[in-house]
């Protein structure tokens, strides 16, 4: 749960050499420029993975799409186990670490490290509470209704190297897919036949693409066509 947080002092500059080590011949600096550093001095953060945008056509026989729908809602979540006291220990175990004398960055002492867990803890179970009073149906496409997860790989965790190859080959993501919608108005390119029917889903990923997903449905739902295609975020 903590692998994506950036801490306050984690886009630090490296230390400089103290005196008399390094060159026994210093090399001679312009003066320093006094005042804040300006921005473009300080290293750029590693972003998170980039969003992809995709449309998710689907057409068959219209109980063939009636079952799907239905098969297909879903919370729109992984039910990932959660343990707050974990998430707080985990979170003070990265602050001290990143915090200690070798690590050559000054920041937070011990009890600041205990504060920022607890801080970071309460923001976790906060959105975790959010999380559990979605319903039942609030995402159209949820991946794990039509793709379980195993409890097996629910109980690694979701940072669990195994449980991040198990998304990747079954999902092709290792995320539950974000803003998930039917969009009204889309069609599917061409004439259906008589008690057709065709529906666009639009959602985002990061970090891998949703093809072994859609490879699932089809073949889960043999009577339905699938047509899977990337869409640029501008």
């Amino acid at each position: 749960m903590t692998e994506t947080l950036r801490l306050p002092w984690a886009d630090l500059p490296p230390t400089t050499p103290r005196e008399g080590e390094g060159s026994s011949a210093p090399t001679r600096r312009p003066p320093a420029r006094r005042g804040r550093r300006p921005l473009s001095a300080w290293p750029a953060p590693a972003g998170p993975l980039p969003w992809q945008g995709w449309h998710l056509l689907v057409h068959g026989p219209d109980a063939g799409m009636a079952a799907f729908a239905t098969e297909a809602a879903g919370p729109g979540l992984i039910p990932w186990p959660f343990d707050a006291a974990q998430v707080e220990e985990d979170m003070f175990a990265l602050a001290i670490g990143a915090n200690t004398p070798g690590s050559g960055r000054g920041g937070l002492s011990v009890e600041g490290c205990r504060i920022l867990a607890r801080q970071f803890r309460a923001a976790a179970e906060a959105r975790h509470a959010r999380l559990a009073l979605r319903s039942d149906g609030a995402c159209p496409l949820d991946f794990n209704r039509l793709v379980p997860v195993p409890d097996r790989i629910l109980h690694l965790g979701a940072t669990h190297p195994d449980a991040r190859a198990w998304l990747l080959a079954n999902w092709g993501v290792v995320e539950a897919p974000a803003q998930v919608a039917p969009l009204p108005g889309r069609k599917a390119g061409r004439r259906l036949p008589r008690g057709h029917r065709a529906v666009v889903y639009g959602f985002f990923t990061r970090g891998g693409t949703p093809a072994p997903v859609v490879r699932r449905m089809e073949e889960h739902y043999p009577l339905l066509t699938f047509r899977l295609t990337g869409r640029p975020l501008t």
